[in-house]
């Protein structure tokens, strides 16, 4: 069986329907955190603000109160769902890829009974598994050493890009809501410990979160560059070596493999909305560079 029927075989599909349905949960929380730390905070230093300043000791409490909830519960919770999809995701390209398993790093934990619970719950929302099909676009031919490479390519790709988007709608996201405030400072002329009490305490959760995400999706985008960098170094070992051995490509993927589990598990979530927009053009590009790649592949 090569990559493309195994990819589509009823036990894959159930493991991608569940790590949909997984990363779905925890965007959900994702967006709950957004509401409580931007959307809730910032309000509280409006009303701190327009209504009296005896309530700017109320508003300093609750963006304690929210910042103390978002670090001990909702960012755990999301790291802990987070964590198991990245594990289903590790099954289904150790199983389509012959990738073998790296028990010391991901663990032996069984993902079976979270797998059949997931993907019911992901079979309740669509009609059936055909949006998950042909995961790795473009490989429709029979199977060479070489292209699970070409899938871990995609991998990189993909996450790459849509990560540097999120990036650059994060740092304006961020310098609006600081230059609004602090436009708002100025024109009401207020002193810096008033501003500090009023404006920076109530949104100060706001700011962590997108400060943290920010770094996190960067250094989310640099593994990814090395990742990038360290299959070009395959690739080309492979163009100018006759001795490249099965086993030392195939370790190779294996440490490129643990560094996309790493990705997957410890790499900010991004939001749907983003996902599904450019969903179909990088489909589209990750098919024709797939394609492309696989016709080098077999001048090999």
């Amino acid at each position: 069986m090569n990559i493309n029927e195994k990819q589509n075989n009823e036990l894959n599909l159930k493991r991608l329907a569940a790590q949909r349905q997984l990363y779905s949960e925890a965007k959900k929380l994702m967006h709950i955190q957004f509401s409580l730390t931007g959307v809730f905070t910032v309000a509280l230093a409006v009303i701190g603000n327009t209504i009296d300043e005896k309530y700017l000791v109320y508003t300093a409490f609750a963006a304690i109160i929210v910042a103390f909830l978002d670090e001990f519960f909702l960012s755990k919770k999301i790291d802990s769902i987070k964590q198991d999809a990245a594990r289903i995701q590790e099954e289904f390209d150790c199983d389509v890829l012959r990738i073998p398993h790296n028990n010391i790093k991901i663990g032996n934990i069984s993902m079976m009974e979270s797998i059949q619970e997931k993907s019911k719950d992901y079979l309740a929302k669509h009609t059936d598994y055909s949006e998950l099909k042909n995961w790795y676009p473009g490989l429709n031919e029979d199977d060479n050493r070489y292209y699970r490479l070409i899938c871990q390519a995609t991998n990189c790709w993909w996450n790459q890009n849509l990560r540097k988007k999120y990036s650059d709608i994060l740092l304006i996201l961020l310098s609006c809501v600081f230059a609004i405030f602090l436009l708002v400072a100025i024109i009401k002329g207020i002193t810096v410990s008033v501003f500090l009490m009023s404006v920076l305490t109530p949104i100060l959760p706001a700011l962590i979160l997108v400060c943290t995400t920010r770094k996190d999706n960067s250094k989310a985008i640099e593994n990814l560059n090395h990742m990038k960098g360290k299959l070009d170094e395959i690739i080309s070992k492979a163009e100018n070596s006759e001795h490249y051995s099965d086993e030392q490509l195939l370790n190779d993927s294996r440490c490129l493999q643990d560094m996309i589990f790493d990705n997957r598990a410890l790499s900010p979530l991004i939001s749907d909305k983003l996902y599904f927009r450019h969903r179909d053009s990088f489909e589209q590009i990750a098919y024709d560079t797939n394609n492309e790649l696989v016709g080098k592949i077999k001048q090999l």
